[in-house]
């Protein structure tokens, strides 16, 4: 069996990665000449580890111990029993890389993918060399899109694409000791119905970004934040993030004649924080998993579908909260709630989503409340 995978992603390389192990032929094609440009850094839970089944000790530049939130006039602090990583994404992608050709997997640059056709039981994809300008037509049994959110393998089974969101955040230099261990998060829906971090790389450095709805909304929100706080930025990072839907991508997920998707071409992301590390590798494991058994790759993404849903969910009551809300959210963080979001992290929101509810029923009258002035005022779009 070969399997060719478009976009040296990390969900495409953890794919190759367990594939390859698995004893299957297998060719990456990266448009990039070099992988995992531009560097970008990244907060992720410790379900990194579990999800790959080690630590990947050369791309974790931090470890985050403690969070604290804010709204317009409350705030919490939670101390996490288990830290969150600090991670640059150019580094996991070369790590995943390495190991995708040391299990024997091949990979490919400055190759861009232009679309397949068939030939009996056998794909045969155009790729062209964009240094050279020559096109070339291997031979495939399996074509997997892991090549992000404008994904050319989707576009080329029809699929309909994905709602794009704006992340935008600069590296700043932080006044005097900052705490290094400690990551904060603003939320204010006059700027951006999502919200903006500090994700701090070591005492005198960190991120601060924001997720928006578009381009323009994130440089002015993020522009105002840094001017506010007298914080100049060294440099930008930017990128585009899908958003998940209720359906999925029908046609990614069923593997239309062999073809499937996985990551953010796949949509693979939560929406509640619009991260996307984590479940795209889920997703990537499930695929090599259907492939390696002979199983589907839809019923392999049965969990993590229900946890996506979830986090749709909770999204679509958020986009309509105001700063009042998000004071009687934040109010509502007493002592039990605060002990259970130390326990469980957001890759593991349908382990202890009820258990909040239950632990604090008034959350649910806040969500409640928000939909229903939606309703009167007749916002009914997530």
């Amino acid at each position: 069996m070969k399997v060719a995978i478009i976009g040296a992603s990390l969900g495409g390389l953890f794919a190759a990665y367990h594939l390859a192990r698995g004893g299957v032929e297998v060719e990456v094609y990266e448009r990039a000449s070099v992988p995992g440009l531009p560097p970008r850094t990244l907060i992720v839970t410790n379900k990194l580890n579990e999800v790959l089944g080690f630590v990947p000790e050369e791309a974790i530049v931090n470890r985050i111990r403690k969070l604290e939130i804010f709204s317009r006039s409350k705030s919490v602090r939670i101390e996490l029993s288990r830290p969150d990583l600090v991670i640059e994404r150019e580094r996991l992608i070369k790590l995943l890389a390495r190991l995708a050709e040391e299990a024997g997997a091949r990979i490919h640059l400055g190759y861009q993918f232009e679309g397949f056709f068939r030939a009996g039981k056998k794909m045969v994809l155009k790729l062209r060399n964009l240094k050279s300008g020559k096109t070339f037509t291997p031979l495939s049994d399996i074509l997997v899109g892991a090549d992000g959110i404008s994904s050319a393998v989707s576009r080329a089974i029809s699929c309909d694409g994905h709602f794009p969101t704006a992340l935008l955040q600069a590296r700043v230099a932080l006044q005097g000791e900052g705490a290094s261990d400690t990551c904060q998060v603003w939320f204010d829906p006059d700027y951006t119905k999502y919200f903006f971090w500090s994700i701090p790389e070591c005492a005198k450095l960190s991120t601060v970004g924001l997720i928006a709805d578009d381009d323009r909304q994130a440089r002015v929100g993020l522009e105002a934040f840094l001017k506010e706080r007298g914080l100049k930025p060294l440099e930008f990072q930017g990128a585009k993030v899908p958003l998940y839907r209720w359906s999925g991508l029908r046609g990614g997920e069923s593997g239309r004649r062999g073809v499937f998707l996985v990551g953010d071409a796949a949509a693979q992301v939560k929406v509640t924080t619009v991260g996307g590390v984590v479940t795209g590798l889920y997703g990537a494991r499930a695929l090599a998993r259907a492939i390696l058994n002979g199983g589907d790759y839809k019923r392999e993404l049965r969990e993590l579908k229900l946890e996506l849903n979830l986090h749709l969910l909770v999204r679509n009551i958020l986009n309509r909260f105001r700063n009042e809300d998000y004071d009687e959210l934040l109010e509502r963080f007493n002592g039990t709630l605060t002990g259970l979001l130390q326990r469980w992290n957001r890759d593991e929101l349908r382990s202890f989503f009820f258990k909040m509810i239950l632990t604090e029923p008034h959350l649910l009258r806040i969500g409640l409340k928000t939909l229903f002035r939606s309703l009167k005022e007749g916002k009914v779009g997530g």
